[in-house]
């Protein structure tokens, strides 16, 4: 693995593309917000990750560890890395997965079924979805069963993440160890990225939560899955959940033994409680249950909500009652992301709450329905009350707490939460939320948070910037501590002076008291101007060039002029979520096109040319957007075509759930917007667009 090509801009870029658009979201979670600002300035910062990294002074930094309740009563870790190291060791598996692309095509989709690579090699889309190749191995189940392989067995391993060997992990991307240099430097990162601190580093175990993981997790198993490929018995693997089948028990048994051997040689760890052999009696026993893989932590916006009876239908067959308990995993998550606000729902989700903590995050999600409810809030402080052990389900009740409790459930709460403040340092889980209740409890004057905030974890100061008090937004604030703080301290630090439009000169702050990370951070946002004269650059040309191949003729700073900041922002804005969160992205950018439009109608009237119509009505208040588009106005008659294209972006906008549940004429459901529809969206756009670049350009 040559270093040049692994730490090349075009890698690091790519790798941040990939993290942008991965389906990792219970992970993301975490970062969203600093992905954005990062999102805002990504050119300067892949630039300067670039010129550290060829300089070899860029230095990893070691996880943040937190541990999710598993239904076996034991914990999964997530390894929370900062946003350099998540981009250093994505653009590590981007490397990897080049390499071994043609090997992995001999096993995906015919033994192995798990984190398969998109196509092209160089797509954004790191890795095909989930449900897909899960379907697929579930097909395979089924069609081995029907082959006469009717004996099976299970088998699974221990702490798989944790107990991959970094020597024989590079063995198998490098076998010849080429560039041995790189190799050894990628060993130490790996050494600094397995563990939280300097004292507990090892020579194996790769961060679990970032997608790039999950391909080196495949890599390592690549060996051992062409082993037992094309053998008498047959092998599936999904992760590290695989399937034994034989015609008889003793073929079973026999790959089951080689397969042993093959994982000790590599010092993994099979769980000898879960493997038991046993004869199938159907297709549905031979597709067993779902793999212990990541939940479905997020609902696909594409998808339509369902209605309150769909939602109690595939939940009652997803439980079992007296006492309620979840027996269909899948099904319940798919509900909990996916059923509206009901009070039957909401009856049982708050008896299965304290049953079944490996479930946290998507009853948290189905909560989100809800703009108001004490007895969600009760119900949550019950649980935390009876002493629920697991540190990541204490903070994110807390989250709860904090957002339905009133005056009554927050005096309840108090005791319970600084006795969990005291020992918050060991989960940034439960850091984040319990401090999030007590910065509640003290904006409705309950009580104090004292000085808590100058000891807490970097990663949870961050995520707790948007609900500061004012007054660390003044001289001598805990503003001052994020803004000169890790990465992502800087981002949130940024992000929260640019929606409470505070300046540095608030702050008693000069930019040169700022690291040139926080400075980027800042100028992307706007809350210290770029300098455009200097550079003379434009930076929304350059990005609608980037978006959709706009024409590289730069007309917006004269377009635009005072606007033209504001208008900037919405792109950066748009920009960051075109990849994946498609309705988001067509908000913002109809927004933008509001924007671009008004200027452009103040061009036609003072060059004098058709299509002007006033902006302003009598009463001085704006003419409604849509109604500057009409059919028949006076801009459709000048240009029906732009009025026509720019009428099927905001009707498509108008037609999201985010904007309106229905639509307003046949009264259906308004869906989410879908890729595809994405990408017929942005023909439309750049059309518009380089028409008004060209009518600019040629009236000057």
């Amino acid at each position: 693995m040559k270093w040049d090509s692994l730490i090349s801009t075009q890698n690091l870029k790519l790798a941040w593309r990939r993290i942008n658009t991965g389906r990792n979201l219970q992970y993301k979670q975490f970062f969203r917000a600093a992905y954005l600002v990062y999102e805002g300035n990504v050119d300067e910062y892949i630039k300067g990750l670039h010129k550290t990294l060829k300089a070899k002074a860029w230095s990893p930094h070691h996880a943040t560890r937190v541990y999710l309740p598993k239904p076996s009563g034991l914990q999964r870790p997530l390894s929370l890395l900062d946003i350099e190291d998540q981009i250093v060791l994505q653009a590590i598996s981007n490397k990897f997965a080049t390499k071994l692309y043609r090997k992995r095509q001999q096993v995906e989709l015919e033994t192995v079924f798990s984190n398969k690579l998109s196509s092209p090699r160089d797509s954004i889309f790191f890795m095909e979805r989930w449900q897909a190749t899960y379907r697929a191995f579930q097909n395979k189940c089924t069609e081995v069963f029907n082959l006469g392989f009717k004996w099976s067995a299970h088998f699974d391993l221990s702490a798989y993440y944790d107990t991959i060997s970094h020597e024989l992990l590079l063995s198998i991307v490098s076998p010849n160890q080429s560039e041995p240099g790189t190799l050894d430097i990628i060993k130490k990162w790996l050494r600094v990225w397995s563990a939280d601190n300097i004292a507990a580093m090892t020579a194996h175990g790769i961060p679990q939560g970032p997608i790039a993981s999950d391909f080196i997790a495949e890599a390592f198993f690549l060996p051992i899955d062409f082993k037992l490929q094309n053998k008498s018995f047959c092998y599936l693997r999904y992760v590290d959940d695989i399937r034994l089948f034989g015609r008889t028990e003793n073929e079973v048994r026999e790959a089951a033994i080689l397969l042993e051997q093959e994982c000790r040689h590599r010092g993994l760890i099979p769980q000898s409680s879960k493997f038991e052999v046993r004869e199938l009696l159907s297709p549905d026993d031979a597709m067993g249950s779902l793999p212990s893989i990541s939940p479905a932590d997020g609902r696909d916006l594409a998808e339509q909500p369902m209605t309150a009876e769909e939602a109690r239908s595939i939940l009652a067959s997803a439980i079992k009652s007296r006492p309620y308990r979840i027996v269909d995993k899948s099904r319940f998550r798919y509900v909990m992301y996916r059923a509206p606000d009901d009070n039957e729902v909401l009856r049982i989700v708050l008896k299965l709450l304290p049953r079944h903590p490996e479930h946290i995050d998507s009853v948290i999600a189905y909560f989100a329905n809800f703009k108001t409810r004490r007895a969600i809030a009760r119900a949550a402080l019950d649980y935390l009350i009876s002493g629920v052990p697991y540190s990541y389900v204490r903070g994110a009740l807390w989250h709860v707490v904090a957002r339905f409790a009133g005056q009554t459930e927050m005096h309840i709460g108090l005791p319970t939460a600084r006795a969990d403040a005291r020992i918050r340092s060991r989960c940034v889980v439960l850091s984040w939320g319990v401090m999030h209740f007590l910065m509640k409890c003290e904006s409705v004057g309950l009580s104090g948070i004292g000085r808590r905030l100058s000891s807490e974890n970097p990663i949870s100061r961050s995520l707790l910037a948007p609900i500061f008090a004012d007054r660390e937004f003044a001289r001598g604030g805990h503003a001052m501590t994020l803004l000169k703080g890790t990465l992502m301290e800087q981002l949130a630090g940024a992000r929260e002076l640019q929606q409470r439009q505070i300046s540095l000169k608030i702050l008693d702050l000069k930019q040169r008291d700022l690291p040139i990370s926080c400075r980027n951070a800042l100028a992307s946002l706007g809350v210290i101007k770029r300098n455009y004269n200097k550079k003379g650059r434009d930076f929304v040309g350059e990005a609608l060039t980037e978006l959709y191949k706009c024409k590289k003729i730069f007309i917006w700073h004269r377009l635009l002029g005072a606007e033209y900041e504001h208008a900037l922002q919405i792109l950066i804005e748009a920009k960051a979520r075109f990849q994946g969160a498609y309705s988001e992205w067509l908000a913002l950018q109809d927004s933008f096109n509001d924007i671009v439009i008004r200027k452009f109608f103040g061009f036609l009237k003072t060059k004098n040319l058709q299509g002007y119509s006033k902006i302003r009505a009598q009463n001085g208040k704006l003419v409604k957007y849509g109604n500057l588009l009409l059919e028949g106005s006076p801009f459709d008659k000048a240009y029906p075509k732009i009025a026509k294209d720019l009428r099927f972006i905001h009707k498509r906008r108008n037609n999201l759930p985010g904007s309106h549940p229905y639509d307003e004429k046949g009264g259906s459901k308004n869906v989410w917007l879908k890729k595809r529809e994405r990408d017929l969206i942005i023909p439309k756009i750049k059309a518009v667009l380089d028409f008004i670049v060209t009518t600019v350009n040629t009236h000057p």
